[in-house]
């Protein structure tokens, strides 16, 4: 078989910038993306589709042998990618066990370690406060074998007899998270955490984060875009919005309309909602506790561990877009006068020609010589013999010789000697 190599003219990488469009709905700690019907769990974009229809035993799931040696993952012949699944009229999938190869030790086939895919990813919500310093190990000079680690709010220091007063009170997350809010500030100054102009500080105060995986916006959540809607028994008592594609979320309606009650993070995919002014007047369970709503209690029971069902008439929806970019390769494959006029597939010969073959001294075998198929003629027309080939499919291979995509035409195209044809191929990387 031929190869030919693409020429720097015949490769091209393009990059689209799209827009994934999102609307988050919700209520009683599950959420629907688009409307769709959840699969599993709290429901989220579906990550491993292949297990979208399958439960129980029948699910796809990582493994390893039981007693395998590490330079197996190296050496072996069949990759350890799927679970056993019945080969009976409802298998899907077949897995192949460690093989030994040649020279080389049989491995234990008995046992599998094996763990699970996640189906969905879901969004999350973390409500965080200010929280007193970690536990520091002090030292006894009198008695250093009973030093242990305490609180220092409750540790009496040695020599002085008194409470330290320098203790730390911060929100954790919000003080590992400032040095990423700080590239933000050339949009707006309410991304200084500790900030005088605002009158607060929000290493001391409570935050109310709503965390967007990547696999929802790509490469950033674009400006502009998010909005968040509060309900109480479907009717909407408070929204904000990016509205000046800022960062700030600005209350669009309720009682903080026009105010600043968070912010967004777009590379990070972090929402940080600040605001506790009150936005409803019902008494509603959140936490254990009745209490009237705020944006500290926006998207409560998702995915944060409260699994309280007395927010039967409190729900919520997010809407925002992504900025994702798609590479993808154009590939020119040509077909050019006086190529690929030739076939090896048996079709191409006139089986109607009888074969002669001859047989040697010992084991050999000589095929006789046969003609070509003249596939220009047919039963009701004659035709002078030209050599031709309908060209149905391009195979590209990689540096390695290595298989690594197939061209299918939508017909088979006839091709003479005096024909030259140029295949479009295109790719999204």
């Amino acid at each position: 078989m031929h190869k030919f190599k693409f020429s720097p003219d015949d490769l091209f990488v393009n990059r689209l910038k799209t827009y994934p469009q999102y609307n988050i709905f919700i209520y009683q700690g599950s959420m629907f993306v688009n409307s769709e019907s959840r699969i599993t769990g709290s429901g989220g974009l579906v990550v491993y589709d292949i297990n979208r229809n399958l439960s129980g035993s029948d699910m796809i799931s990582p493994f390893v042998e039981n007693g395998s040696r590490k330079p197996i993952f190296k050496d072996q012949v069949f990759q350890p990618i799927v679970k056993t699944v019945d080969a009976g009229p409802n298998g899907h999938y077949y897995k192949r066990k460690y093989a030994a190869l040649d020279k080389q030790q049989s491995y234990p086939t008995t046992s599998e370690i094996t763990s699970s895919y996640g189906v969905e990813s879901p969004i999350k919500r973390n409500l965080t406060e200010a929280v007193s310093s970690l536990d520091t190990d002090y030292v006894d000079p009198t008695n250093p074998a009973s030093s242990t680690g305490v609180n220092v709010q409750t540790y009496t220091d040695y020599f002085a007899g008194t409470t330290p007063t320098n203790q730390v009170i911060y929100n954790l997350t919000a003080s590992a998270l400032q040095n990423v809010a700080r590239k933000y500030t050339i949009l707006s100054d309410h991304f200084i955490f500790s900030s005088s102009a605002h009158n607060r500080n929000l290493l001391e105060e409570k935050i109310n984060f709503i965390t967007i995986p990547s696999i929802y916006y790509g490469s950033a959540i674009k400006k502009g875009t998010v909005e968040l809607n509060y309900y109480i028994t479907g009717s909407k008592v408070a929204s904000c919005g990016d509205v000046n594609q800022n960062g700030e979320l600005i209350g669009t309606s309720g009682t903080t309309s026009g105010s600043v009650v968070g912010i967004v993070m777009y590379d990070e995919g972090i929402i940080a909602l600040t605001s506790s002014v009150q936005i409803e007047n019902n008494s509603i369970v959140y936490n254990g506790t009745a209490t009237t709503g705020s944006w500290l209690h926006y998207g409560t029971t998702l995915n944060d561990g409260i699994t309280n069902t007395t927010l039967a008439s409190a729900s919520y929806d997010l809407d925002f877009q992504g900025t994702n970019y798609v590479n993808s390769l154009t590939m020119f494959a040509h077909a050019k006068k006086g190529h690929l006029n030739h076939s090896n597939n048996p079709t191409y010969r006139d089986l109607d020609v009888e074969k002669i073959s001859t047989t040697g001294s010992g084991l050999t075998f000589v095929e006789g010589s046969t003609t070509l198929a003249n596939v220009v003629s047919a039963s009701y027309v004659s035709a002078s013999f030209e050599k031709t080939t309908y060209i149905s499919k391009v195979h590209i291979y990689d540096e390695g010789g290595n298989l690594i995509a197939i061209t299918s035409m939508a017909k088979p195209i006839k091709k003479t000697l005096t024909d030259e044809f140029t295949f479009k191929m295109k790719i999204d990387l």
